[in-house]
C-alpha cells in the first residue's frame, strides 16, 4: 500500500529533466547581423530572442541619437510608426544593397532611420 503512495515520486526522481535551451549568441556588429536579428520569425526561443535583441538595440540606437547635442536626425511622425514594422523594413533596406551589410550596424540603423523619418527644416 505504500509502495502504491511513493511510486509516483519515485518516478519523477527517476525521470531526466530535459536539458534547458541554448542560449543564442547575439553578437550584432554589422548591419547584416542586425538585419538578420530584425528578420526573425518568433517561431523558436532562440528566433524569439533574436527578434527582442533587435528591438532593444534598436530603441537603444535611437535614444542615443535623440540625446545628440547637435539635434537627433530622426524625427518620428504622429502616431509613432510600429517598432516592428519598422526594423522589418530595416532588414529590407540592409538587404536591398550589399554595400550596406558591412557597415557598423548602429551608424547603419541611424541612417535609415533619418532617411525614413528625417526632421523638417
Amino acid at each position: 500500500m505504500h509502495l502504491t503512495i511513493l511510486l509516483p515520486f519515485i518516478l519523477l526522481w527517476t525521470v531526466k529533466a530535459a536539458p534547458a535551451p541554448k542560449a543564442p549568441s547575439l553578437n550584432i556588429r554589422t548591419a547584416e547581423d542586425l538585419a538578420v536579428a530584425c528578420a526573425a520569425r518568433p517561431t523558436t526561443p532562440t528566433n524569439a530572442a533574436m527578434l527582442n535583441f533587435c528591438n532593444g538595440f534598436a530603441q537603444g540606437v535611437v535614444q542615443t541619437e535623440s540625446q545628440n547635442l547637435g539635434g537627433s536626425k530622426i524625427c518620428f511622425p504622429k502616431p509613432a510608426p510600429k517598432r516592428g514594422e519598422t526594423m522589418a523594413e530595416y532588414a529590407k533596406w540592409v538587404s536591398a544593397d550589399a554595400a550596406r551589410k558591412t557597415d557598423v550596424a548602429s551608424v547603419s540603423l541611424i541612417r535609415f532611420m533619418s532617411e525614413r523619418y528625417p526632421c523638417k527644416g
